[in-house]
């Protein structure tokens, strides 16, 4: 998340080249992309019987930002500035810097102690 990060800060400072924006946002999409391959996996990882609950739950979270994203930068862009795009493609680079560090800290690919079923254990004993 840290390179689509990269691109949406580029895309700021590319003033009204319409051709590095298109150039920015589709690097940015396309390497952010990358990352779903790791949170799809990451569930069947931390919990193999209960990946499919999991992968409902975040979609549900995963959402809301498509939700709330076109409010944001409405609000951000009410004066039809650059100045004002410039806000919304810094907090889109916030939120994936953010994300990258939490993970980061946070991540495990280790299955969770409330994901062991009884079988696993009694296999372990």
């Amino acid at each position: 998340l840290l390179l689509p990060a990269v691109f949406l800060t580029a895309v700021c400072y590319s003033g009204c080249s319409h051709i590095l924006i298109v150039t920015f946002l589709t690097l940015s999409t396309s390497l952010g992309g990358i990352s779903s391959a790791g949170v799809f996996i990451n569930q069947i990882d931390i919990a193999p019987q209960y990946a499919g609950f999991l992968l409902g739950i975040t979609n549900t979270f995963g959402t809301i930002p498509g939700v709330v994203a076109p409010i944001v930068a409405g609000y951000f862009t009410e004066d039809h500035t650059l100045a004002g795009w410039r806000k919304v493609f810094w907090v889109a680079a916030g939120i994936n810097m953010g994300g990258a560090v939490i993970y980061t800290i946070f991540g495990s690919g280790e299955i969770q102690s409330w994901a062991v079923v009884e079988e696993e254990e009694e296999e372990e004993r």
